[in-house]
């Protein structure tokens, strides 16, 4: 990240682009292939002041990740993605962008190469959501889990592992729907 934003977004999407599946759970933030633009300039934003950028390109990497999401449209690749619904919670955004975010998320869910799911709050789990990871599938796959201090590689088996055992406690179609109607309603004032 010393040289900015934006090179750290083309090598995910380079990534993407060697995937033929991205898998992604999250705790925080709405992932970035999800991301509205007005969401995605507060998260990159935020990157400056805690890793102590000196360059300062955030609308150069929120045009870049922007780009990646015409991965979503290729019929070649697959997308899973699990949001804890804290995530759904979280106003890291003022309430018109993430009312704007949520509606965005509705129009994911259904969408056929793209599995959509919420491990809702309150719900009895059978695995712990412990930290957000993303797995790309390919050749070779490579998964990251993301901290504070940035992104670290770890075992792509193992957290595909993961993923299946998050998808047991994970709601999907009507159910993600409601949950993230519940999340708007609750940004009225």
């Amino acid at each position: 990240m010393s040289r900015g934003q934006k090179q750290v977004q083309e090598s995910y999407n380079d990534l993407v682009a060697r995937s033929r599946l991205v898998q992604h759970f999250e705790t925080v933030y709405v992932p970035g292939l999800l991301q509205t633009p007005a969401y995605a300039r507060r998260v990159l934003s935020e990157m400056v002041p805690l890793h102590g950028l000196a360059v300062d390109d955030v609308d150069a990497a929120v045009a870049t990740r922007m780009q990646r999401q015409q991965a979503l449209y290729d019929p070649n690749k697959q997308f899973e993605f699990i949001l804890a619904e804290p995530v759904l919670r979280w106003l890291l955004v003022p309430p018109a962008v993430m009312r704007e975010q949520l509606d965005r998320l509705q129009t994911v869910i259904g969408l056929e190469r793209i599995r959509f799911g919420i491990i809702p709050m309150g719900a009895e789990l059978s695995w712990a959501p412990q930290n957000s990871f993303q797995i790309y599938v390919g050749e070779p796959s490579h998964a990251v889990v993301e901290t504070f201090t940035g992104e670290s590689p770890v075992d792509a088996e193992t957290y595909g592992r993961v993923m299946e055992r998050l998808w047991e406690d994970a709601v999907t179609g009507e159910g993600a729907r409601r949950l993230i109607a519940m999340a708007t309603q609750a940004l009225d004032p």
